[in-house]
């Protein structure tokens, strides 16, 4: 019969041995330091300064000190010394510092395999947080990677009738903003929130044609040329386009009075753009055919009337200021000026005005020659 026991290699009580009661206490002392296997660390390469008694660890590779050796061991403090347990193949411990469980695999310590089979038709999983009835499956992360096995990868959100929901839910604290997928039907729709509560499609693919709508409505990038020679008169008066031509006009000589801003007038005529486009720059590029010509400021108005009635006087036109510069230098060859037309939400149809004067003591007429376009978004 063998003096210890096979796994643990405890010490057996020999018969009529003398003192059985160290025996005894020896194989108590292994039992307890490796039974129910749990350890403060497994990174350590030296002993702790001040270890206390019944400390355990893994002894991390190239360790020193009185670990020196011992690499992969359990180190167990007991009667202020290290003893030291080398591992079998398949032992278990818990490393509490990383709240993980490894295994020795017969040369090192390594993560436990997860069995697949559990994670089978699991009612619900919480990842950093708790998943619900609802919620069957909550992630908490700061992102989620879904990836390819080889190949392709696809994300399937599979609803059970034409009739039901199958869409992504975007939230702000919660509260829904934006949602897209089908709803309620077979159609693709996009739409969007302030709220959570009101909510306005945005776009639609219809489900048999693929043709795309827009139930709110959409604004396309446009561009019109309101260009031309404008006339720089020696009382430096204000000047915009043709009241019998607008924006077509090659010469630009429609008194606008000689006023701190151009005046009003109900025959001013430009650019026509449509109720709810969104005005948002005038590019200008321009050369002075004079010297004495220094400068310029240039106004651009958006200006509407009653349209049922017809515009007959002044006194029915609205007209609001939506962009201006002022002082800005002609100097020799070709000058470039962006006006910030600040987004300006037509409220009506109505034309986009340019006014410009001249800055300078001219002793004769002269011109700006020009080139501009006015940039908005038109409502379809």
């Amino acid at each position: 019969m063998s003096d210890t026991s096979h796994i643990l290699g405890l010490p057996y009580i020999q018969p009529a041995q003398a003192q059985k009661h160290v025996t005894h206490n020896e194989a108590l002392r292994v039992l307890d330091a490796l039974v129910q296997l749990s350890v403060e660390d497994r990174d350590q390469t030296a002993p702790p300064a001040t270890p206390n008694s019944g400390d355990r660890h893994i002894v991390a590779a190239n360790a020193s000190g009185v670990w020196t050796g011992q690499d992969g061991s359990i180190a167990v403090y007991e009667d202020a010394a290290w003893a030291f347990y080398a591992p079998q193949n398949g032992w278990q411990a818990v490393v509490r510092a990383e709240g993980t469980t490894l295994i020795f695999n017969g040369l090192e310590w390594v993560g436990s395999a997860i069995d697949a089979s559990a994670l089978q038709n699991v009612g619900s999983v919480g990842i950093n947080t708790t998943a619900d009835d609802v919620n069957r499956l909550a992630v908490s992360a700061d992102a989620t990677l879904l990836s390819h096995d080889g190949s392709d990868h696809r994300v399937v959100v599979n609803k059970d009738a034409s009739t039901d929901t199958a869409s992504l839910l975007f939230q702000t604290g919660y509260s829904g903003r934006a949602e897209m997928g089908t709803a309620g039907g077979d159609d693709f729709s996009i739409k969007v929130s302030p709220d959570s509560i009101s909510w306005n499609t945005a776009l639609t693919f219809d489900g048999t044609t693929g043709r795309a709508e827009f139930p709110s409505g959409a604004q396309v990038p446009c561009r019109v040329d309101v260009g031309g020679r404008f006339y720089c008169y020696t009382d430096n008066r204000w000047v915009t386009h043709n009241s019998a031509y607008g924006a077509q006009t090659e010469n630009v000589f429609d008194n606008g009075g000689t006023g701190t801003e151009p005046a009003v007038s109900w025959e001013n005529m430009s650019a026509l753009v449509s109720q709810n486009s969104c005005l948002k720059t005038l590019e200008v590029a321009l050369r002075s055919s004079s010297t004495e010509t220094t400068g310029y400021d240039l106004r651009v108005y958006f200006q509407t009337g009653p349209w049922g009635a017809g515009w007959t006087s002044d006194g029915g036109v609205t007209r609001t200021l939506v962009g201006s510069v002022d002082n800005a230098t002609a100097a020799n060859g070709f000058n470039r000026v962006t006006v910030d037309l600040g987004n300006y939400e037509v409220p009506a149809d109505g034309f986009v005005l340019v006014f410009m004067r001249p800055i300078g003591t001219l002793s004769d007429t002269s011109y700006f020659y020009t080139s501009m376009f006015l940039t908005y978004l038109s409502s379809s």
